[in-house]
């Protein structure tokens, strides 16, 4: 039986590529701005950053995980694609965001709108929010750093160690807070599914939600439901709703980790 997979050292190795990866990729980032006359960071210039970021830390890991003898962790699950089952994550990724509302509410969104005119708005951010950013992160994350993480700590230390990863790398703490839950969906969803392209279709669908609310309300990002719906009574109700949801969530979750309910 060979040694568990992931050890300190390729932990520690890992985290060394990743911040490797994004000072590589600010200077890149830029020299762009320079070469190209631009004073502040572009849409375009942005995702080539993304590139440099994470497309390294992924071939740094699959080569990790054939040197320990381990499978690419990879489970993309064509055969596996559930559509009820995506639309429940897409309903209770809906339904968690306007339970922590209020919580999110609480953290400044300075950080969070200098992040936003980053990203822009138009093709390249589609393409990087709504296309790179699922595939790429859920193979990050829901791939590669869940199963190497599966095999030490379990399925439950796996989920939130990925989905609190997920959430760091986000930067500002009202992403990472929201990043973070985000990471518990997506990984309860891989879970019951063992389906990569599932929790990519969720992904996407939620940064697509996202961009239509950015496009709509402005690069702060800062329209809440509670500002959308004026009747009190009906946010309430909407509120009530979304909380019976994503308890009921949390119980399913609760169940597949206590149970063993996962596709294998």
């Amino acid at each position: 039986m060979n040694k568990k997979f992931p050890s300190w050292i390729d932990a520690f190795a890992t985290l060394g590529v990743f911040v490797f990866s994004v000072l590589v990729g600010s200077l890149v980032a830029v020299a762009m701005m320079k070469l190209q006359g631009y004073e502040s960071i572009q849409p375009h210039i942005t995702f080539i950053y993304y590139l440099i970021q994470l497309l390294p830390t992924i071939a740094f890991l699959l080569w990790r995980r054939s040197k320990a003898e381990r499978d690419s962790g990879l489970h993309f699950g064509f055969r596996n694609l559930n559509m009820p089952m995506i639309l429940w994550g897409v309903v209770l990724l809906v339904a968690t965001g306007v339970v922590i509302e209020p919580l999110l509410a609480l953290f400044p969104t300075e950080g969070y709108e200098a992040v936003m005119q980053t990203v822009g708005l138009g093709g390249w951010a589609i393409l990087s929010t709504v296309v790179a950013a699922p595939i790429l992160e859920e193979v990050l994350f829901r791939g590669l750093i869940f199963e190497s993480c599966r095999e030490r700590f379990g399925k439950g230390g796996a989920l939130v160690i990925s989905a609190l990863l997920f959430g760091l790398i986000h930067g500002v703490p009202v992403q990472m807070v929201n990043a973070f839950v985000v990471g518990l969906i997506l990984g309860y969803v891989y879970l019951r599914t063992r389906s990569l392209v599932s929790v990519m279709i969720i992904h996407a669908v939620n940064n697509a939600i996202a961009y239509a609310t950015i496009a709509l309300f402005g690069n702060s990002g800062e329209v809440t439901l509670r500002e959308v719906i004026s009747q009190g009574w009906l946010y309430w109700i909407l509120y009530g709703l979304s909380a019976v949801v994503f308890l009921w969530a949390v119980y399913r979750l609760w169940k597949t980790l206590r149970d063993n309910t996962e596709v294998e």
